[in-house]
């Protein structure tokens, strides 16, 4: 099961290696960040680039979250991560939760730049192919011009709010 450590926003990289460092085999199958592909201009192009996707946020992947939860708790002073509002250190991410993540970034947990275009004569905006194809009631705003849109997702018992990187699709 996934269980989702906050941490400061910025230092995700930071924690996340000091998990794999430091928490036990028997505690932690897999400690990973999401992240997502975004366009960036720079120097006068568009170029890609990956981002990550849940700010402040390491997932760990643990089938025994108290021995996780008591090791975590030997590092509470060293700054690294925020204990959360409920017991221990760690909220767990629902099972059709982790289920549209996969759908979203796939095994590599990047979630893909989606291309789409703006149809003229509705005025609506369609995406063609990439995840946000079939997503168009999680997307809160479109910014064609800065290439990225805003969704909502649902993720540990809370609404997150995620930039996914899109990219005007050509019509030849």
């Amino acid at each position: 099961m996934w269980y989702v450590l906050q941490c400061q926003s910025g230092k995700e990289e930071t924690v996340l290696r000091a998990c794999r460092k430091a928490v036990s085999p028997e505690a932690i199958e897999d400690a990973f960040l999401f992240r997502c592909e975004r366009l960036w201009r720079s120097d006068g192009a568009w170029k890609p680039v990956i981002r990550t996707m849940f700010p402040g946020y390491v997932f760990l992947e643990s089938g025994r979250p108290e021995l996780l939860s008591a090791e975590l708790e030997r590092y509470a002073g060293v700054n690294l991560f925020r204990p959360m509002e409920e017991p221990g250190y760690l909220i767990p991410v629902y099972e059709e939760e982790e289920e549209r993540l996969r759908e979203l970034c796939g095994e590599r947990r990047i979630l893909p730049i989606s291309y789409g275009y703006r149809d003229r004569e509705s005025g609506r905006d369609r995406f063609v192919c990439g995840p946000l194809k079939d997503r168009t009631e999680q997307i809160l705003t479109i910014d064609w011009h800065r290439r990225f849109a805003r969704l909502e997702i649902p993720l540990a018992r809370r609404r997150a709010v995620i930039w996914a990187g899109i990219e005007a699709q050509k019509f030849i």
